[in-house]
């Protein structure tokens, strides 16, 4: 199915998507009338595997941040990445170009890359972005940014965040306390830019299913979950600042899921979960002399949805089992997530930031197109 969006239809388009394919020719058949200008992704690369032919594409900026660790005995079980098409390579009036950007969210890998260490005795004295958090060490902040789970770039009207959240199996209490760890000290980031005026936007893989309408199964311990509560806190429903822009705008629809089981073939029968999200907190853009009834959702997001038509399984599809084995359906077990943002006007010229990957020595070289790797997509128009 095509997605075809008029220039006129909207100012920027989001859109959230863990998938495998090539990414030029996704969105070649995601719209035939639309350049698409930013892309907010999630890699499952090492920094010894981005390339320039892998994370550079001819008429886009990219910024990404790879982990630094291992996981299950591997590295590049997570990252992101985040790409901005610009008319011109170096400077732009244009949202979709940041005025900055930067790698995780403590403040910490940007005195690391300064220094080219990241030794402990460079640590001391290094402080932190985040304000509240004395009761954590250096050591302990760069451990939650050093997965490589968040890239934020900020385009003026909004500070855009995108996260691949971490995932807790209920039993292992070390993830379990580093899920928390992590959470904890991004909500201090977000709580530092509402301080600041600021409007924040957060796009991504979270891992969480807020309430038992964005869960196929919700079983007896759902609302126990301590994930589950902490999500819920942030929603302006129970007194918190983000807008959960999808459920506002559908708030009684059943059966939404944005996420699948590989293993159980659960996607062909939508036994799924909603843990892809797009959240907004902020005031509007107009000026007004009563600001009650303005928020950034219902005066800038005109639409918001699940594109389940780029589910794996097809009621066409060949049969699940075959000679007793799971037939693997080739793609991503998440479906994408959009929004249509209006009405945002475009900055005064500034330029690229530091961190894009032009600037990379390693990943300097001819931009080429972006291959065959698993992606988090937020695409701004």
């Amino acid at each position: 199915m095509h997605i075809s969006i008029g220039r006129g239809a909207f100012s920027l388009g989001i859109l959230t998507w863990p998938i495998i394919f090539n990414l030029l020719d996704f969105f070649g058949n995601l719209s035939t009338n639309v350049e698409w200008s930013l892309w907010l992704i999630e890699t499952k690369l090492s920094r010894e595997e981005v390339t320039a032919d892998l994370i550079m594409a001819e008429g886009y900026e990219s910024f990404f941040s790879c982990t630094c660790t291992s996981g299950r005995g591997r590295l590049g079980y997570s990252g992101v990445a985040t790409f901005c098409r610009v008319n011109s390579a170096f400077s732009s009036n244009e949202v979709a170009l940041p005025i900055a950007a930067e790698e995780g969210f403590t403040g910490l890998l940007e005195h690391c890359r300064m220094a080219n260490s990241m030794k402990k005795d460079f640590l001391i004295g290094v402080s932190s972005k985040v304000d509240g958090l004395e009761g954590f060490t250096n050591e302990d902040l760069l451990k939650v940014d050093c997965e490589g789970r968040c890239i934020i770039t900020d385009h003026g009207h909004f500070v855009l965040f995108n996260i691949y959240g971490p995932r807790a199996e209920c039993d292992d209490t070390e993830r379990i306390d580093f899920k928390l760890t992590f959470f904890k000290i991004l909500q201090k980031r977000w709580e530092s830019y509402f301080m600041q005026g600021k409007r924040v936007v957060v796009v991504g893989d979270l891992n969480i299913s807020p309430y038992a309408i964005d869960r196929c199964e919700a079983g007896p311990d759902f609302e126990k979950n301590q994930f589950r509560k902490w999500l819920r806190s942030l929603l302006v429903e129970h007194g918190g600042p983000f807008i959960d822009v999808f459920r506002i705008k559908h708030p009684q629809r059943k059966d939404a899921y944005t996420c699948w089981s590989v293993a159980s073939g659960a996607e062909e029968f939508n036994f799924g979960s909603r843990i892809d999200h797009i959240l907004v907190a902020g005031p509007c853009l107009h000026q007004s002399d009563n600001m009650d009834e303005h928020n950034f959702v219902d005066c800038h997001i005109s639409g918001c949805d699940i594109m389940t038509q780029y589910k794996r399984w097809k009621p066409e599809n060949i049969p699940r089992w075959k000679g007793g084995r799971n037939i693997k359906l080739e793609g991503s077990d998440h479906a994408p997530v959009y929004a249509c943002l209006q009405d945002i006007p475009d900055l005064l010229e500034h330029n690229t930031p530091s961190l894009a990957a032009r600037y990379v020595p390693k990943v300097r070289g001819v931009q080429q197109t972006i291959g065959e790797l698993k992606f988090l997509f937020l695409l701004i128009k």
